[in-house]
Formats: structure tokens, C-alpha cells, sequence
């Protein structure tokens, strides 16, 4: 998978940085890079103390050692197990970066541009406005982020991205004037980063 942008978000998205876990399934070692991006017309906001912006993009780039194929096993018939396994690793980072994960809201099944069958994840998030956002009383902005997980013929791809759900309130006008709440929006912005990934990969 090539971590970088479709032509069509190209010019309004830039890369913010990669983070890097390993995790393992079964006799393998998944490393998983994660390339987020970020809005170029408003760059960097966090609206909280998370190094995730909280409308954000993402690509994972999954390898296996071994790989796959060289244990006789097919992606596709270890998918079940596979998916949910690379959403929690996914889960994990963006919670190692700031971001509060509530629950999977929905799951669903889809069809990804190379033919095969993915799940798609759908998790309520929250942002802390502050360090002390975490206690009681204080505000949270709620986000949703998108995960999906599809395979290919010799590993899995993983998109995704992040979108704000509301804006902070009063208290905090530097913020509330540079956040603007569009989830549609947001939200075909991800479909449209999931469907231009891995059209070549049955070829």
C-alpha cells in the first residue's frame, strides 16, 4: 500500500507524521506504520492536548514476518480474527496519543475497491480540552473515528480518519473560530480515501 493521498485530497491534506507498533496474531509480527494528515487551510488543531488533530486522516501499511504467504496462510481466511486485531491496535495508539476511546458504535461490512470484503468501524471518541479534561466537570469535544480494514492477496489494508462532532463551547473562542462542523463532509472524505486504496492490488 502507498501511504500517500489520492490526487483528489492531495492539495487539502498534508502529512502530520507516522507512528509505528508491532503487535502479533497467531505464528507472525504485524508491524503497522500509521501516516496521519492533517487540513492544510487549518493546520495543527488539536483542540485539546492530543498530537492527533481531531479532523484527521490516516493510512496503515501492514507487513507480516514471516509474511503470510510463507505460513500457507491467506489473508482472507484469517480476516475474521485479522480485523479486529488491527482495529485494537489502532484503538491503542490513538489512545497513547491523547484520544479518549468510548465504544465501537457500529461495524458494519463492506466492499473495498480491490473486490474483497471489509469491516468498517465506527468509534466514539473524545477530545480533552485540556490536561484536566479528564475529570469531572470539564469539557470534552465528542469525535467519531473511522476504521477499515480490508485483505489483499498477500496482507491487509487499514484507512480511516477522524471527524469532530461539535464544537467547544463559548469558553474557548481561539478554537470554536477555527473549528467548523461538517461530519458529511468529513465522512466522504474518508470513503473517499478508503475507495482509492489498493485498486491495483488484484492485478
Amino acid at each position: 500500500m502507498s501511504l500517500d493521498l489520492p490526487e483528489s485530497l492531495a492539495d487539502a491534506w498534508q502529512p502530520l507524521g507516522t507512528r509505528t507498533a508491532e503487535t502479533s496474531v497467531m505464528m507472525a509480527t504485524i508491524t503497522a506504520e500509521t501516516r496521519l494528515y492533517e487540513p492544510v487551510d487549518t493546520p495543527a488543531i488539536r483542540a485539546s492536548d492530543s498530537k492527533i488533530p481531531i479532523r484527521s486522516l490516516f493510512g496503515v501499511d501492514l507487513s507480516f514476518s514471516p509474511p503470510l504467504g510463507a505460513l500457507g496462510i491467506s489473508p482472507a481466511d484469517v480476516f475474521s480474527i485479522a480485523a479486529p486485531k488491527a482495529k485494537r491496535q489502532f484503538v491503542s495508539t490513538i489512545e497513547d496519543e491523547g484520544v479518549i476511546v468510548e465504544q465501537t458504535r457500529d461495524k458494519h461490512s463492506f466492499q473495498a475497491s480491490n473486490g474483497t470484503t471489509g469491516r468498517w468501524f465506527v468509534l466514539d471518541v473524545s477530545y480533552p480540552l485540556s490536561a484536566e479534561a479528564t475529570s469531572a466537570g470539564a469539557e470534552q469535544l465528542p469525535a467519531e473515528t473511522h476504521v477499515a480494514v480490508w485483505p489483499t492477496t498477500e496482507t491487509f489494508e487499514m484507512a480511516g480518519g477522524t471527524l469532530p462532532l461539535e464544537a467547544p463551547s463559548e469558553l474557548d473562542r481561539s478554537v470554536a473560530t477555527e473549528l467548523t462542523i461538517d461530519p458529511q463532509r468529513d465522512r466522504e472524505r474518508i470513503a473517499t480515501l478508503v475507495r482509492s486504496i489498493g485498486t491495483t492490488d488484484e492485478d
